[in-house]
């Protein structure tokens, strides 16, 4: 099986007119009556950037626009794959591997933030695109997916082994580092037992590696220097912070439970559901930030979270 074709773009902005052919191949060949291996490739475009903030406090990702001064993204795509059916438990395994490399990613320069406006109304006079620089980026990783589509037990694990690194001339010396949403371990669980018609039990796990971040390493006594006329110095502490985003959060995961009820209307079906979001009340952080600990005189680091255990409870209807 073979399917070809492409995507025309067109993106406006102010004076910028782009226009873009997105080509677009995939292709499956059948080894057997279960087993195909699969390929496809892509180019697209994105008009829109991901602009993140990657250090301490509060974390901030901004969306702007690609304008004469930045450039849209380009990327292109490429994966190869095995797909196999298990006729006697329903189930399909899936083996793909990825490759995909990107240009035109923006980032913050280094100390330059669109939150730090000492005077809010010079705020305007802030031009954002002057505060960043563009890179480069590339992705790849492996996926694996097995799931089962029928029967009482039904559901899915999928596991995704992956890498995603930046590269910039002007930032970490122009060494490649890991994004920030790059994510070594991505694992999903998702379990449907279904004990009547009417009562379906449902429980969702999840573990994903923890965000890259920049963090300061040490810290130590220096002086800086004031030219005024007069060879001033006053002392300050330093921070080392190291390579970009060389420190990882904590890992992310959590389980989510629910019980639906079903019931069959004439030109409809209603669901009463009632579940619970984290049950073991996984504290994952949300942002870090560093205090001072008076009594020995030392940085702490602190974890924020979000999203205890939460019960809810829905009702939908589907037709």
């Amino acid at each position: 099986i073979f399917n070809a074709g492409f995507r025309l773009s067109h993106f406006h902005h102010g004076n910028k007119n782009e226009i873009h052919l997105e080509p677009r191949i995939t292709g499956s060949y059948f080894l057997n009556k279960v087993m195909s291996v699969k390929a496809s490739f892509a180019q697209m475009n994105q008009y829109i950037h991901l602009l993140s903030n990657t250090g301490v406090g509060l974390p901030t990702d901004l969306w702007v626009p690609a304008t004469s001064k930045v450039p849209s993204q380009k990327s292109w795509q490429a994966a190869f794959g095995l797909v196999t059916d298990i006729p006697s438990f329903a189930s399909t395994l899936t083996l793909e591997g990825y490759y995909k490399k990107s240009r035109n990613i923006i980032a913050y320069r280094e100390g330059a933030s669109f939150l730090l406006v000492d005077n809010p109304d010079g705020a305007n006079e802030i031009t954002w695109e002057n505060n960043i620089t563009s890179g480069m980026g590339s992705s790849y990783g492996i996926e694996l997916m097995a799931q089962r589509k029928a029967g009482k037990l039904s559901g899915w694990i999928g596991y995704t082994l992956s890498w995603t690194k930046l590269q910039f001339a002007e930032l970490n010396f122009g060494k490649p580092f890991f994004a920030k949403y790059d994510r070594r371990h991505d694992l999903s669980i998702v379990g449907i037992y279904t004990i009547s018609k009417r009562i379906t039990l449902s429980a969702t796990w999840v573990y994903g590696t923890g965000n890259a971040i920049t963090l300061p390493q040490s810290t130590y006594p220096g002086l800086e220097h004031f030219d005024s006329g007069f060879d001033l110095y006053q002392q300050r502490t330093i921070e080392d912070y190291g390579s970009k985003n060389s420190f990882r959060m904590a890992p992310y995961h959590r389980l989510d439970v629910g019980i639906q009820f079903h019931k069959k209307k004439l030109r409809y079906e209603r669901i009463w559901e009632v579940s619970v979001y984290n049950v073991y009340n996984r504290h994952n952080p949300y942002f870090y930030f560093i205090d001072n600990n008076n009594a020995q005189q030392q940085n702490v680091l602190k974890q924020v979270s979000l999203f205890p255990v939460l019960p809810s409870f829905s009702w939908s209807i589907k037709f």
